[in-house]
């Protein structure tokens, strides 16, 4: 695959967080500051997977806390290959039949599950549900589809109803932000292709067409040449190219697949294609809920007390759970 090459964009700039509210703004321009994947070596790469904080104050008071009578433990499943998936668990303690299965965010490169402990808590907890996240294999180590391949190995252990999930029927959602809205909806592809029940899907500002080229190239929180370097990292020696619908969920067949909330942000490179991709789905005979959050940049759910609608996103998410578990 050959990625294009741009002129490098300088940081994040004042003037390109304008539009959003003052706190916003200000952890934008400091996050901006301090470098971006565009910038690390494959060291930094690997270092920085583990330097997200904890949900305790006071970092707490930009990415929320952990919801209290939620359990967090993990286990793991083995894949296909023979290795084994980690999987972080949040549960009540209650027996339910709600599961989620949550894909992480942070360009098929970074992130890790606990980063989500405050929002998959809350989750668990509002939803009375099990929230389950693996921690996928990532790039540059591990080049496209082996990441993919893990969550698709994940959703058929749970499909098959095993014990960690604390049920014999789940009744399974799959969500993710970003990169891991991009796995969600491929996931929800092989659902419907496998013929295994899938209650719904949460693509949250999510990657759907690999092979755009974004004109929003210096905006906050993710630019363009992060994003670059992303699909650099992931697809470059995979011998998978940007356009196949094996990465691009756009690319497939939107035919028959379970219903989907969609949302996206305003200040985000990201922002058209998962509009877009709601349009296709809808146009495809599908129930689609999609909502733009204005003012607000990429990743703006792991960041809610620094927006002016990260909760409230987060709770139209555990609002759709519930209505879907409800009536479907």
């Amino acid at each position: 695959m050959v990625i294009q090459q741009t002129c490098r964009m300088s940081p994040t700039s004042w003037t390109d967080t304008a539009g959003m509210p003052l706190r916003t703004r200000l952890l934008c321009y400091a996050r901006g500051r301090s470098g971006s994947v565009a910038d690390m070596t494959l060291e930094q790469i690997a270092v920085n997977r583990a330097l997200s904080p904890a949900p305790r104050f006071p970092a707490s008071l930009v990415i929320g806390s952990l919801t209290k009578g939620v359990q967090i433990d993990g286990f793991t499943v083995r894949g296909r290959s023979g290795h084994e998936i980690p999987v972080r668990r949040y549960r009540t303690g209650r027996r339910t039949d709600r599961v989620l299965l949550y894909l992480h965010g942070g360009g098929w490169v970074l992130g890790r599950p606990q980063d989500y402990d405050s929002m998959l808590s809350m989750l668990a907890g509002r939803c009375d549900a099990t929230v389950l996240a693996p921690d996928y294999r990532k790039a540059p180590e591990h080049k496209a589809p082996n990441g993919l391949h893990d969550c698709l190995d994940v959703f058929d252990w749970l499909a098959a109803a095993p014990s960690e999930c604390g049920t014999t029927s789940p009744r399974i959602v799959v969500g993710g932000d970003s990169a891991g809205g991009n796995l969600s909806a491929l996931v929800a592809q092989h659902a419907r292709d496998h013929r295994k029940d899938l209650v719904g899907q949460v693509l949250i500002y999510p990657a759907t067409d690999l092979s755009i080229e974004h004109t929003m190239r210096n905006a906050p929180g993710l630019t363009g040449d992060d994003i670059d370097r992303y699909k650099d990292l992931y697809l470059s020696g995979s011998g998978i190219e940007a356009e196949s619908a094996v990465l691009s969920p756009a690319r497939g067949d939107l035919r028959g697949l379970a219903p989907a909330l969609v949302q996206t942000a305003e200040m985000d490179p990201l922002r058209d294609e998962g509009i877009d991709y709601a349009h296709k789905l809808r146009h495809a005979g599908n129930e689609v809920r999609l909502t733009r959050y204005y003012q607000v940049p990429h990743g703006f759910l792991n960041m809610p007390g620094a927006t002016s609608c990260g909760h409230q996103a987060r709770m139209e998410i555990a609002d759709q759970l519930i209505d879907w578990w409800q009536h479907r």
